[in-house]
């Protein structure tokens, strides 16, 4: 049985996609990104852009970031959007994604008990990382989400 629980703590890791770029020349517009995510994937609730004081509440990035973007619903669901613009690549790969990914964690153990069917998009959010940026995306679409954050982050 303990064989059967390591295999699905590393399955849902690799759910967990996420991907580096080591290419620090990369550069786009966040806002693009982000806009992109949200009008090209179908959402069941509609996504919010949130302040700067609500970001910091939801990601611990002050101080790591230049900018960040990010995108919630109501709440009902687990959907989101964050695309940041981090000081450098090294905050980027040592700082930045981890929080993110720390992010995902927490949602998946708060939508457990919350709403345990969004549990599933959580489990195959979309973190990715190229150069100085990190971007998430938490849909019932992973592959489209992949796709947009391909364009801007090769």
């Amino acid at each position: 049985m303990k064989w059967k629980a390591m295999i699905a703590a590393v399955a849902a890791g690799f759910l967990l996609v996420s991907c580096g770029n080591t290419n620090s020349n990369v550069e786009f517009d966040i806002n693009s990104l982000a806009e992109e995510l949200n009008t090209g994937i179908t959402y069941q609730d509609p996504l919010e852009k949130l302040d700067s004081d609500m970001v910091g509440m939801l990601y611990a990035v002050d101080g790591l970031v230049e900018e960040s973007v990010v995108y919630m619903g109501s709440g009902a669901t687990a959907e989101e959007i964050a695309v940041f613009a981090c000081n450098d690549a090294d905050t980027a790969k040592e700082k930045v994604e981890p929080i993110a990914k720390e992010h995902i964690e927490s949602q998946i153990t708060s939508f457990e008990n919350y709403v345990p069917e969004e549990v599933a998009k959580l489990k195959d959010a979309v973190v990715r990382r190229a150069g100085k940026y990190v971007a998430v995306s938490v849909s019932n679409d992973p592959d489209t989400a992949k796709e947009i954050m391909d364009k801007y982050m090769k």
